[in-house]
């Protein structure tokens, strides 16, 4: 199973299963799950393809959000998913990216083609987030600007113009990306803005930190080793992408920080004797602007 390929589910059906699992009292059945989300009268003409919930069974299961019992093939939430109520999208977006981007579902990076569980998504991902958000990406564009982004070994980004708007499915609800506020040119559906802001809040919001002054260079390396896919994360170097150093946030994280101050879930500071300054782009400014520590100032996990 490969998540840009149509064989896979999209977040929304995965959702789908989730929040069934998470409503009932009790575990149903498989043939339980399907007859309530998808009865025969919905069902349509039998084609080739998988039907979506099957499509949702199975990518739910590789990613360890889901888990079959027994010869009655009971559901159960397992993994990421083991906590969720069913109710909360949002959540379901953090368990599910938390899923995706995990060490073990993603070896082999950038040594190998194999794009089986999320690898594939994975580094699509890592390549959008080199991007600056104020010039959304769209296949036009994509096209060109990946061609030899990767190590020759992981190889390219999108084979096809399908695995670009399957994409386009993915990354929002995992709170990587974002589309843009208003398309009024014409063909500018399915453009994409790297914005990891959903991501990073609730990465922080995780940390339980709140009113804490945190070092910024300390947080950089914390919030990259939960989202590997941000350049200078693990995924990122694995597939060969330019890391902005250790101390600089670099466009797209830089971005979500300062939402953030805007937004007021956090607060950025330099002090003029700090050791250790965090490098964040301003587009606003003429240079980068320091950034010493950092204060969460809301425990919002949305």
């Amino acid at each position: 199973m490969t998540l840009l390929n149509v064989g896979a589910a999209l977040p929304s059906q995965a959702w789908a299963v989730v929040r069934l699992l998470a409503c009932l009292e009790k575990a149903p059945l498989l043939e339980e799950a399907r007859a309530l989300l998808s009865p025969p009268s919905i069902r349509g003409e039998k084609t080739q393809d998988k039907p979506a919930f099957d499509k949702a069974i199975s990518t739910l299961e590789e990613l360890d959000l889901i888990r079959i019992e027994g010869k009655d093939q009971q559901l159960f939430l397992a993994g990421q998913a083991v906590d969720l109520d069913g109710q909360d999208v949002s959540a379901f977006g953090s368990a599910l990216r938390r899923a995706i981007l995990d060490p073990a579902k993603n070896t082999s990076l950038g040594d190998s083609p194999d794009q089986t569980g999320p690898r594939d998504l994975t580094r699509a991902l890592a390549w959008l987030l080199t991007f600056d958000p104020t010039d959304p990406m769209d296949w036009l564009r994509a096209q060109n600007e990946q061609r030899e982004a990767l190590r020759p070994e992981a190889g390219p980004v999108f084979s096809n113009h399908t695995r670009w708007l399957r994409f386009n499915y993915w990354a929002p609800p995992l709170g990587l990306a974002g589309a843009p506020l208003f398309q009024i040119e014409e063909g500018n559906a399915n453009r994409l803005v790297p914005d990891c802001t959903v991501a990073v809040r609730q990465t922080l919001a995780e940390l339980q930190q709140t009113d804490v002054r945190i070092n910024a260079v300390e947080l950089l390396r914390t919030i990259r080793e939960q989202l590997p896919v941000l350049p200078g994360g693990a995924h990122s170097r694995a597939v060969g992408l330019r890391s902005p150093g250790d101390t600089a946030a670099g466009a797209a994280l830089s971005y979500a920080l300062l939402r953030g101050e805007d937004e007021k879930w956090l607060r950025l500071e330099h002090d003029d004797d700090a050791q250790h300054v965090l490098q964040v782009h301003d587009p606003d400014r003429s240079s980068a602007r320091p950034v010493s520590a950092i204060t969460i100032l809301e425990a919002v996990n949305g």
